[in-house]
């Protein structure tokens, strides 16, 4: 009587770990001999749906490299829920070489003012453009507005969306994110005079006096009247932990209160330690943001990676031994704390 084996089931390939694994095979050979020849055939029919197994959100683009030859970027394009995705591709990449660098988000193009893009049935020279720059030094960002001769020649929200792909193409999509506070589209160009030129200068300027992790303090009161003070991180930048996506809130209860619902020196000082303590069991899985404190209730406000359990755990862990509460909440982007920003 024979003996029948039980067939091994196929091993599934994580999306990304395939992506890789094609690229690498002799998709990169292949994309490098298109470089040089500039005949690409099929190749981005090919690519295309190898990005979409990763997700079908993100968008890809090549182009000149800094350090290598050539750069592919898989970008979210600004969607800060596929951002974590993106950056997860880009850290599962293969080493750069001289012939391919990787990045997460579009680069800067130094030659986009030069070039010419058909939009809304226009042809507009990019470097027919220009932009009213409004500089907050303490919010560390730019208020823009972008003006260009053909604006007023388009349909409704063309020409908003064409400021936005100037500033990713001049600036780089991570910096439009970290720098660029409101933007808008300028009427006349005598409100908006400033060059692209002058655009990467302000954004230089700006990254040159920005002072990371300081923290500022905002006062306001409950709906009861009682006095309630917020100390937020600043600047307060998702894009800075593009991984950072689990908003995490923690409940800290003090009986010794003033008149007002603030804490006593004491009730202070246990808070504080509280904290430190939570804060050292996160360690760098995560980062405080914010704590806002009122009628008897002091509330941290943490982010984190959703994926890595460790980090929740000792975010739960540590706060339930201090008599604390937590909850969880998905918040790519930060929109949980932008009231503090």
């Amino acid at each position: 009587m024979g003996f029948f084996k039980r067939r091994a089931a196929p091993v599934s390939v994580h999306p990304i770990a395939g992506f890789w694994q094609w690229w690498v095979s002799d998709a990169a050979g292949r994309f490098s001999a298109a470089v040089d020849t500039g005949q690409w055939g099929e190749l981005p029919a090919e690519m295309s749906p190898q990005v979409a197994a990763v997700h079908p959100g993100l968008a890809w683009d090549t182009g000149a490299g800094r350090a290598a030859r050539s750069l592919l970027t898989v970008s979210s394009e600004g969607d800060p829920g596929l951002r974590r995705i993106a950056e997860q591709l880009l850290r599962a990449a293969p080493a750069a070489d001289k012939s391919w660098e990787f990045a997460a988000a579009r680069q800067p193009n130094s030659d986009a003012v030069d070039s010419f893009i058909e939009i809304d049935g226009h042809g507009l020279h990019l470097g027919d453009a220009r932009f009213r720059i409004a500089e907050d030094f303490d919010r560390e960002r730019l208020d823009i507005g972008v003006h260009h001769p053909l604006f007023a020649d388009m349909s409704e929200g063309v020409p908003l969306r064409v400021s936005f792909l100037l500033l990713d193409w001049i600036l780089g999509e991570d910096d439009v994110e970290r720098w660029v506070g409101a933007v808008d589209t300028a009427d006349v160009s005598e409100t908006a005079a400033a060059t692209a030129a002058d655009l990467t200068a302000s954004v230089k300027a700006m990254a040159a006096q920005s002072q990371p992790d300081r923290w500022a303090l905002l006062e306001g009161s409950t709906r009861n009247g009682k006095r309630s003070i917020v100390t937020a991180r600043r600047p307060l930048r998702w894009i800075d932990y593009p991984v950072f996506d689990l908003h995490s809130q923690i409940w800290l209860a003090f009986e010794d209160e003033r008149g007002d619902g603030l804490p006593t020196a004491r009730s202070l000082d246990l808070l504080r330690e509280i904290e430190d303590d939570i804060s050292a069991a996160l360690g760098f899985r995560g980062i405080l943001v914010a704590h806002e404190t009122a009628a008897g209730t002091r509330v941290l406000h943490y982010y984190s990676d959703s994926e890595d359990q460790n980090g929740r755990d000792a975010l739960e862990t540590t706060a339930r031994a201090a008599g604390g509460t937590t909850r969880h909440a998905s918040d790519p982007g930060w929109s949980r704390v932008r009231q503090f920003s």
